[in-house]
């Protein structure tokens, strides 16, 4: 007899039709070759394949992370009153991180039953914690419902508390790596180290059941039947117009060049995907990510850029454009040229619009055609000031009658932020329509790339359990999953990777 291969069931999941993509109503001229790049640029080299990694050798990287053990440390022990638990804190954060390497609570649990899984265990305590405490062990681990009962009672209640801890160990790690430390690599603005580079973005991690009502009837034969219900899911746009069903979390990483097994996942955040009115907790994708960055800059001193995809608009990108970041994103559709200035020196008259992200010249062809012609910029200049810092394109106008160069400012200034009068908005959304470092040119297709790491962080994270669905019902249950996921891949980078301090 043929053995049966079980599949995985297909994903529910449905795509809105996106518009199709139409000519802009304008020309837009050649791309000239500037600070950003020119077409000639060899295209950037891809690094090593990384190694597969047994379970055992992942398991035993986590057991062995000695940062695991001080966030333990800021766990809820037994309370005073109501059922104690069996195992020390430690032992349940160990079988949260755990549940990404074995897939479920269930085989985690029957792993931690298992004498030689439990030994290891047993040993990377004695080393970390010391003889007494591995003494003082039960003979085996938590069962499935001892995890239960500390993950609803004691780890969910402290959720934000071992987000908090996580993330300032992750970013203390990524700085011992020599991750977002200042180099003596003589580098650009415009090409900053890989290392130097923030990536973030969001996903949607679907809950065990798929079901958004408690209840669903049979057609056929009337039978009523109960379903078990995520409060906090619902159905969210992912890239593509897909809509998936489920909640939304913000992730932040960054990875040394060319080493694989080297991201670090530095912080993780659980965001808003309904209404304020619905869900007035939590904050949106873009406020959250910028309250995100601005903490890691706390300690992360040597960061040098921030790339993200198109969710992060204009409004998101001036605060860390502030703080003197080159904040990178995808050129969102929909934006028309918009007028900058007219230049007049001597006779010399040139009208300045920005268009695709990039300063042009606007001229008027055959009639009624109208021609954006990218102009040159010669540096992305940078100006501390004292509460924020500046950037400027400084641009060269080619003209018959003389070249004339001039200063952009690309970062929000205090007359973009005046509100008109008679149209009741801000005059100038300047980073929304003007960036650092346009999309379309090769120091702009190299940052994009680096985004995709983070695709590959949520990809990883979906494949880690069974039918890519996150073992934990609610935002907390499944953010506190994520951290443990997020857990075993740096305790992999921290073992695979030199620590130089």
């Amino acid at each position: 007899m043929t053995p049966h291969r079980a599949t995985r069931p297909k994903r529910t999941s449905k795509t809105t039709r996106k518009p199709k993509n139409t000519s802009p109503p304008y020309i837009y001229g050649t791309i000239p070759d500037d600070t950003f790049g020119a077409k000639s640029d060899p295209p950037e080299l891809h690094g090593p394949q990384a190694p597969h990694l047994i379970t055992d050798r992942r398991f035993a990287y986590l057991i062995n992370n000695p940062d695991l053990y001080a966030a333990a440390d800021t766990l809820p022990g037994p309370r005073p009153v109501g059922r104690p638990p069996h195992h020390p804190p430690v032992i349940y954060l160990i079988f949260l991180c755990s549940i990404s390497v074995f897939g479920s609570a269930r085989a985690t649990a029957a792993h931690f039953q298992d004498e030689d899984w439990w030994k290891r265990i047993r040993s990377a305590i004695r080393t970390h914690l010391g003889d007494e405490a591995a003494d003082a062990l039960r003979p085996t681990g938590p069962t499935r419902s001892n995890w239960n009962h500390y993950f609803r009672r004691h780890l969910k209640p402290a959720h934000d508390k071992i987000r908090d801890i996580s993330s300032d160990l992750w970013v203390e790690q990524a700085l011992a790596h020599g991750m977002l430390c200042e180099t003596s690599k003589r580098t650009s603005r415009v090409r900053p180290e890989r290392q130097q580079v923030l990536h973030g973005d969001a996903t949607v991690a679907r809950p065990p059941s798929g079901h958004s009502g408690h209840e669903t009837v049979d057609k056929r034969t009337g039978e009523i039947r109960q379903h078990r219900v995520d409060e906090d899911a619902g159905i969210c746009i992912e890239g593509g117009g897909k809509q998936v069903y489920g909640n939304k979390f913000l992730s932040t990483a960054v990875r040394l060049a060319a080493t694989p097994h080297s991201r670090v996942i530095l912080a993780l955040e659980s965001i808003r995907h309904k209404s304020v009115k619905e869900d007035p907790d939590r904050e949106s994708e873009g406020v959250a990510l910028v309250a995100m960055v601005k903490r890691i800059l706390k300690r992360a001193h040597g960061t040098k850029a921030v790339t993200y995809d198109a969710a992060l608009r204009g409004k998101h990108r001036a605060p860390l454009i502030a703080e003197g970041l080159v904040v990178f994103t995808p050129q969102h559709d929909g934006l028309t040229p918009q007028s900058l200035l007219r230049h007049k020196d001597g006779p010399c008259s040139h009208d300045l619009y920005v268009a695709e992200g990039r300063v042009c010249e606007r001229r008027f062809i055959d009639g009624n055609e109208t021609l954006y012609t990218p102009l040159p910029v010669e540096e992305l200049e940078c100006r501390d000031g004292k509460n924020s810092t500046r950037f400027y394109h400084r641009i060269t106008i080619p003209c018959p009658t003389k070249t004339h160069q001039l200063r952009i400012r690309v970062d929000e200034t205090d007359e973009d932020r005046q509100v008109d009068p008679k149209t009741k908005k801000q005059r100038f959304n300047r980073t929304e329509h003007l960036r650092q470092v346009p999309p379309s040119t090769p120091a702009g297709r190299r940052l994009k790339g680096f985004r995709q790491d983070s695709e590959s962080i949520h990809s990883r994270f979906d494949q880690a359990y069974p039918h890519e669905r996150v073992p934990a019902y609610g935002a907390r249950g499944a953010l506190l999953i994520y951290l443990g996921y997020a857990w075993l891949n740096n305790s992999i980078t921290r073992a695979l990777n030199a620590l130089h301090s």
